[in-house]
């Protein structure tokens, strides 16, 4: 039953300011329908108000407001974000118009004084943003409420009535940032909320509409992890004074190239952590494996470190976690006041706690107890002790991957140095009674009480995390003195770790599988894996076999392998030099010289393999497919605290339970993109045993019941779910071929065959990614082929290209705007056995059969040509109807085009179509670069990336090269610079996501 009466959206919006005048804003009506000048004057006005002092009498000047506005213009969300959280006040330099009144500092926003007196907080609705005089393709757009701090939009909130479709107003936004229409002091807005009665989603602002992804757009939950889907629940609590000022000041942050806000259950474990810092309590927080611990944890460090007397150190257990978290610490805190300190070694640790600096210390805890050490050593020696200046702080210690922390001694011998401290432990898989460690220790003994909880069914319910597909793979095949099987589970370990025969086949048989089952579990490539393995010697072994393998061109997949020399407490020979002849390959293939790592760098060649296998930072984000690893073949490394989001499949031959094995399959399910659907975890050693312990496991950190929400169904069940989508779908267009004509239906037709569409897309992305799925086998039993599959995407496609191009229309309609704002994007494309490759290889037999005929003018040659013809011809058709109409029309002009005397046994069709649309494609941007006077390098460049990410990385090297005067002889004729390059950047991002993909 519903809480609420159905509202219209004014209504509903002057209910919505309403509530929010209860918490702490205030409504200014004399600027409804505001238009950019009377915003301007509005936050000129409280500028002169907060700033009397400095102004020297003297109001801001007209000249002086036009500088202020470039300064807030040129900056970027992530500028903003810096401009305002970088120091206790945002300020603004101005140089005044009068010279004898100098250079002076403008206070605008206070960062930490929430609510206090220097700020003011108003809402204003309907504010108008102007299009461009004389572009009918370019009106005026309003926004709907404006949370102005200060006089400065960072908040805007689009509404919409409860019928229509929230994606409407995500959308709408979007739509409305590649209009520029984030302009003037719309440049300021951090924070976007789609509002409406049953629902809300909050996100960061972007620098482009493309940067935008509804990944990252996030429901608020309460501290007990439930939705907040009522309007007034949701404004009270997130909108509300002071957590507004909060979310802007205190809970956003910069991660890379993105501005990013946390999400509700980091805010939540942020305030819970600060609450019982208050009450001088410790205590745990226990999220999800691949939640963000390690950005909650920077963001709670770094606030309680805003208090000079207190000192934050953060502490790993090992020095890989040390190092990624320290580099992760001094990236978030990149162009902010928030001071980082990575500690290299205990010299330098003890040296800066010694001085006055202030910051968050990243170490590990072996460091700090060697520290501690020295230091009670001095005062046993009677000396002063290195640590007494620190002893003055209140010392918070704050403990990365928890459950890892057997340390016991080390931490008691530093709770015993320190007369005022507090403890905080992050975990996604906490220690109790039932896994405690050997000093009989849990997470709640070492840390105190759990302070909040996100776990594995939380993230998974909230699309923080991806589900998983297990496979439990039995390869062992041994029979005894008798000839008869031994099962499975009546094996000994040492048919796995020895050096029988059997044991060599079993090893044979997994890497046989892996590369049998690479296609369907990397998702054709796009991801890699990791084997993990018993000892540092069956690691080898394994390496040993796909190294010959690769040799022999029985594989194609790059393998790398990465182990600590100490590991199992063995040092020998065999292991160093095995590992010196991995680094010997692995040198040759991505460095093009075998000695570029050895023993001596073997630290750099350690973070080598893993920034190459994770391709998160720097320049492994955008590694060409010859210089990423496949599979990284461990023992214990890269299993727990490994941040790699195109990793999707973890092998194991290898024996885990409770944390161990959580942790272990939780570096698969990160989220990355929609082609990546799961994490598959394969185990090879003891199947049953394995599974079970992976039920007990997320039975006892998921919840009771989890197992079957957390994993996907047995193959068997899988197949009964595809089978019902492909009926459902051909219930409704039973003919394959049919379904394109649903390109002339009515809007309910058109929307309920992409449902069921992708209803049936998703089941095959899910099917097709396990090992006994075989669609050529298999087709009659599900009652469909690859090719009739074909045909219904063909139809998804070409109704995508109808409703896309309707988009930029208004539409009142709700059944309209329900198709407009279908999500296309969320549908992956099945790669089809009729592509264009196979195209245009049947295209290069019918030319050089062609060629070979006018030569010999035989029968035999003449039938040759009529076959291939008619099989290409086929092929086309069929290649145009499963939704590449535009690119078979392109291939067929490339034949009609081509000398039948250059058909010769060297022609290639594939890389003589290539060429042709190069040229094709260079010519367009030529073309549109005369036209709107730009640089054509740089506009190849930005297509590259874009082709190759997704993202315009560098518009701003493209816009620095933007020839106003070219484009008005061209008929783009505009006001101001800020005018054309506001159109220009429209025209090009347009062109390339739309004109340009022709030539792909």
């Amino acid at each position: 039953m519903s809480l609420y009466k159905t509202k219209g959206e004014i209504p509903f919006e002057n209910e919505f300011i309403e509530t929010l005048c209860h918490n702490g804003w205030t409504y200014l009506q004399e600027l409804d329908e505001a238009t950019p000048q009377q915003l301007e004057n509005h936050f000129r006005e409280i500028l002169n108000q907060n700033n009397r002092e400095v102004l020297s009498g003297v109001d801001i000047t007209d000249r002086e407001m036009q500088d202020i506005m470039r300064f807030i213009e040129g900056m970027t969300p992530i500028d903003v974000n810096r401009f305002l959280t970088k120091g206790y006040v945002a300020e603004i330099n101005l140089t005044r118009e009068n010279p004898d009144l100098g250079r002076i500092q403008l206070r605008a926003f206070w960062r930490d004084d929430v609510a206090g007196g220097q700020m003011r907080y108003e809402v204003i609705k309907q504010a108008i943003r102007p299009g461009m005089e004389n572009k009918p393709d370019d009106p005026n757009r309003r926004f709907d409420v404006t949370l102005l701090f200060n006089g400065m939009p960072l908040i805007q909130v689009e509404e919409k009535k409860v019928d229509v479709s929230l994606k409407t107003a995500t959308n709408q936004i979007a739509k409305y940032k590649s209009e520029h229409k984030y302009d003037g002091l719309y440049t300021l807005v951090q924070i976007f909320v789609a509002l409406k009665e049953d629902a809300s989603r909050y996100f960061a602002n972007q620098k482009s509409a493309d940067s935008f992804n509804d990944k990252f757009f996030f429901e608020w939950l309460d501290a007990s992890n439930k939705a907040v889907r009522n309007w007034k629940q949701f404004t009270e609590e997130f909108l509300m004074i002071p957590m507004a000022h909060n979310i802007v000041s205190n809970f956003t942050l910069v991660n890379s190239e993105n501005l990013v806000v946390l999400r509700p259950y980091q805010i939540h474990a942020v305030k819970a952590i600060r609450e019982a810092f208050a009450q001088h309590k410790d205590g745990y927080v226990w999220h999800a494996t691949g939640s963000g611990k390690t950005m909650t944890a920077y963001k709670t460090a770094t606030l309680l470190q805003r208090d000079p007397a207190n000192q934050v150190i953060f502490l790993s257990d090992r020095k890989e976690l040390d190092s990624q978290s320290g580099k992760n610490f001094a990236m978030f805190s990149s162009g902010s006041d928030d001071n980082v300190f990575e500690i290299n070694n205990t010299n330098d640790l003890i040296r800066h706690l010694k001085s006055n600096k202030t910051g968050v210390i990243v170490t590990t805890i072996n460091k700090m107890k060697i520290a501690v050490d020295r230091h009670n050593a001095q005062i046993a020696a009677g000396k002063k002790g290195f640590l007494d200046k620190v002893m003055q702080r209140r010392m918070v210690f704050i403990v990365d991957e928890a459950h890892r922390s057997q340390f016991g001694e080390m931490q008691r011998t530093i709770k015993q140095a320190f007369p005022k401290q507090n403890w905080y432990g992050f975990t996604g898989t906490p220690i109790f009674e039932f896994n405690k460690t050997s000093e009989d220790q849990t997470t709640e003994t070492q840390f105190g009480p759990e302070l909040h909880r996100y776990n594995i069914g939380n993230a998974l319910n909230d699309g923080a995390i991806l589900k998983f597909n297990s496979e439990y793979v039995n390869l062992a095949q041994v029979t005894d003195q008798n000839g008869d099987d031994i099962q499975e589970p009546d094996l000994p370990d040492s048919f796995y770790d020895g050096d029988s025969e059997e044991s060599d086949q079993y090893r044979n048989k997994v890497v046989k599988w892996i590369i049998k089952n690479w296609q369907k579990k990397s998702e054709h490539g796009s991801f890699n894996a990791i084997l993990a393995t018993s000892s540092i010697q069956q690691a080898q072994r394994f390496y040993d076999i796909f190294k010959k393998k690769y040799e022999n061109g029985e594989s194609k997949l790059k393998v790398a392998i990465t182990y600590s020399l100490n590991e199992n407490g063995d040092n020998n020979q065999s292991q160093r030099n095995g590992l010196v002849e991995a680094m010997k390959d692995y040198s040759q293939r991505y460095t093009d010289n075998n000695s570029t790592f050895n023993l001596d760098n073997i630290n750099a060649y350690i973070e080598d393999v893993a920034k190459r296998a994770a391709r998160m930072e720097g320049q492994y984000r955008h590694l060409k497919p010859e210089q990423s690893i496949d599979l990284t073949i461990v023992v214990a490394r890269l299993l727990t605290g490994f941040d790699a989001q195109r990793l999707n499949t973890l092998y194991l031959d290898k024996l885990l339970e409770y944390q161990g094995l959580i942790q272990a399959y939780a570096r698969t399910n990160r989220i990355f993109d929609k082609n990546k659907s799961q994490g598959n975890i394969v185990i090879f050693r003891r199947p049953k045993l394995m599974e079970e312990r992976t039920k007990d496991a997320f039975e006892k950190y998921a919840g009771e019941g989890s197992f079957k929400k957390v994993f996907r169904p047995d193959f068997d069940q899988m197949q009964n779910e595809f089978r019902e989508e492909v009926s459902d779908l051909r219930r409704y267009v039973p003919q394959p071929e049919d379904a394109n004509d649903l390109q002339d239906e009515t809007q309910d037709d058109q929307i309920e065959f992409l449902n069921r569409f992708r209803s049936l897309a998703k089941k095959l992305q899910y099917i097709a990614s396990y090992s006994e799925f075989n669609w050529n086998e298999q087709a009659n039993d599900y009652g469909i082929t690859q090719e009739e599959y074909g045909y219904y995407q063909g139809a998804f496609e070409n109704i995508k290209i109808v409703v896309t191009a309707a988009q930029e229309d208004e539409i009142e309609d709700p059944k309209q705007q329900e198709l407009l704002n279908f999500d296309f994007d969320d549908v992956v494309i099945h790669e089809l056995v009729i592509d264009k490759e196979y195209v245009l290889t049947l295209a290069t037999k019918a030319i050089r059969a062609q060629h070979e005929f006018m030569k010999s003018q035989t029968e035999r040659d003449r039938q040759l040509t009529e076959d291939t013809q008619k099989e290409l011809e086929t092929a086309l058709n069929k290649y145009a109807k499963s939704g590449h109409s535009a690119t078979a029309e392109q291939i067929k002009s490339f034949i009609s085009e081509t000398d039948i005397m250059q058909g010769d046994k060297d022609f290639d069709a594939i890389s003589a179509f290539a060429s042709r649309q190069s040229r094709a494609k260079q010519r367009a941007i030529l073309d549109f670069c005369d036209e709107w006077g730009l640089d054509p390098n740089q506009l190849t460049r930005l297509n590259t990336e874009y082709v190759a990410s997704g993202k315009f990385d560098h518009e701003r090297d493209l816009r620095q090269t933007a020839d106003r005067q070219t484009a008005a002889a061209n008929g783009h004729v505009f006001k101001n610079v800020l005018q054309y390059k506001a159109a220009a950047s429209n025209a090009w991002e347009t062109f390339i996501k739309e004109d340009l993909t022709k030539y792909l």
